[in-house]
């Protein structure tokens, strides 16, 4: 918004950011996104997880307002011709490609291990990958389901991953639930591959998760060493803004304000007309790669492989025919 704004705004008109605290919980998102309409956002850009936009979607759509998420994936809302749109792709392409890229490495065998309190996230990643993984061949041998907000036993969780011997560990939680997991696990030396989705793959992961993280898969349109010019260019000036590098979540929140302001630009800055110019299948050049709106507000762009490399995330690997 800022660098918006130092270019002269939307047809000479500035943005202003008006932040709510939703808190990171369902009933929050909805309190923080009610008291934004009240105050005549244009429109809404959040929410961090599934679980709080599937509880703050349904007020936002009856007050007729427009919710441009970063980082949602919930299949739910695919299709739908509203006012929600998204840079992030949804789980359904997500649990393919994490099934696709163990199939192509032999991995038949899986575990999943997935975060319950993120209410349309991890359930819907789990139904999509059963239905994905064992099309392909694979077999699931064991899952197990976990509250963030009360803990989990990870030593006693690895003892059961391990006595059900898989080839992958399918996973779906928060960077720090991961390395809580992978220390207690060491898939490793287990000779458990990890695969998993965007949401652990952040600096906070290969940070404090050291070498017991060292060669986890993750499947992402993300990565630090995207040699994309656009990305490097905005990584440096982020760097340069913040004091560190972006992850996954700030490039896509960055893509979701620059989508929004693009289509403010051709409705003259007006909401009115705001839905019809956020959904056309305009091509964006973005900063992580070039991508598209398909007419419902779900994002086309192409997915990769990522891998944990001495602290860094290296892509490795390409999925669903994309590069």
């Amino acid at each position: 918004m800022e660098e918006i704004n130092a270019a002269g705004g939307i047809n000479g008109r500035m943005l202003e950011l008006l932040a709510e605290d939703d808190l990171d919980t369902p009933r929050g998102a909805i309190t923080a996104d009610e008291a934004l309409l009240q105050k005549g956002v244009v429109a809404i850009v959040g929410h961090m997880t599934t679980s709080q936009t599937l509880a703050a979607y349904p007020v936002v759509e009856k007050q007729g307002g427009i919710l441009v998420s970063p980082t949602t994936a919930a299949p739910a809302l695919e299709d739908k011709q509203d006012g929600f749109f998204r840079v992030i792709p949804s789980n359904t392409k997500w649990a393919e490609g994490m099934a696709e890229y163990a199939i192509k490495k032999g991995l038949k065998t899986a575990f999943f291990v997935g975060d319950a309190d993120n209410v349309g996230y991890t359930d819907t990643l789990q139904a999509s990958l059963d239905k994905a993984y064992t099309q392909q061949g694979g077999r699931f041998v064991g899952s197990r389901l976990f509250s963030s907000r009360t803990g989990e036993d990870w030593e006693a969780l690895a003892k059961v991953i391990r006595e059900a011997k898989p080839k992958a560990l399918m996973v779906c939680m928060a960077a720090r639930d991961l390395v809580a997991l992978a220390q207690a696990l060491r898939p490793n030396e287990a000779g458990i591959t990890v695969i998993g989705p965007p949401w652990p793959a952040t600096n906070a992961l290969a940070l404090s998760g050291g070498s017991t993280v060292e060669g986890f898969q993750f499947v992402s349109n993300y990565s630090e060493d995207n040699a994309y010019p656009n990305f490097l260019a905005f990584q440096k000036r982020y760097t340069k803004r913040f004091g560190w590098k972006p992850n996954f979540a700030a490039a896509f929140a960055y893509e979701a304000v620059a989508l929004l302001a693009d289509a403010l630009k051709r409705t003259g800055g007006n909401a009115q007309g705001l839905k019809t110019a956020l959904a056309d299948s305009t091509p964006h050049t973005g900063i992580i790669g070039h991508f598209s709106m398909s007419p419902s507000g779900d994002v086309v762009r192409p997915t990769f492989i990522t891998s944990v490399k001495q602290g860094r995330f290296v892509i490795t690997d390409s999925v669903g025919g994309t590069h």
